[in-house]
Formats: C-alpha cells, structure tokens, sequence
C-alpha cells in the first residue's frame, strides 16, 4: 500500500510541476490533454468507449465508428465479435411524413 501511495503522490508532484510551470492552466486541461493523447495510442481504448457509448444510445453506429477509428462495416464486425446486435433506430411519425414528403418533392422536381 506504501508502494501505492507513493506513485500517487509522485503523480501529483509531477502535475502540480506541470501546472506550476506553465504547460496547463489547471489540472482540468492537463487531464484532458493527457486522455487525448492515451486515445491517439490506444485504439483498443477508442474501440472500448466507442462500444460502450453506442450500447449505451448516447452516440449513432457511424459516430461510434468514428470515435473507434474505424468505417462502419469494421466497426459492425466489432459489435459481431462480441455478440452484439446493431441498433436500428426507428424513425418517429413525424419523421417518417417528413421524409416521404422530401421524396414526394424529389420525384416532382425531376419529372
């Protein structure tokens, strides 16, 4: 456990340092920082929370695509590989009325 708590604080040295020195204004945007440059890394990290926010309906298949680094038939055979089923996200009433009208409007003006 003193182990442990020593890298702790030794972490905490170094981003105090790093605040101190002027690189970050806070601990905040060196937080950030430091997690984009894990994900440039770390694809298994991207494909990881890529995964997660799309089970979780937070982001769409061709976004959690592209938060995984990936085109959305590699990200597809991802969800395949762990047993996961793609979303199909229905559309509301009034979105599907909206939709056909556009088509509607689309075949009009190309006669």
């Amino acid at each position: 456990m003193e182990h442990r708590h020593a890298k702790h604080s030794l972490l905490d040295d170094q981003i105090k340092g790093l605040i101190g020195a002027g690189y970050y204004p806070n601990k905040s945007e060196l937080t950030i920082d430091a997690l984009r440059y894990l994900f440039s890394r770390r694809q298994d990290l991207r494909v990881a929370s890529a995964v997660e926010l799309y089970q979780e309906r937070k982001v769409t298949l061709s976004r959690a695509a592209e938060i995984a680094g990936m085109v959305s038939e590699e990200f597809k055979g991802v969800l395949a590989e762990k047993g996961l089923k793609i979303k199909v996200e229905s559309l509301s009433d009034e979105e599907f009325d909206e939709g056909l009208k556009l088509i509607k409007d689309i075949r009009e003006n190309s006669k």
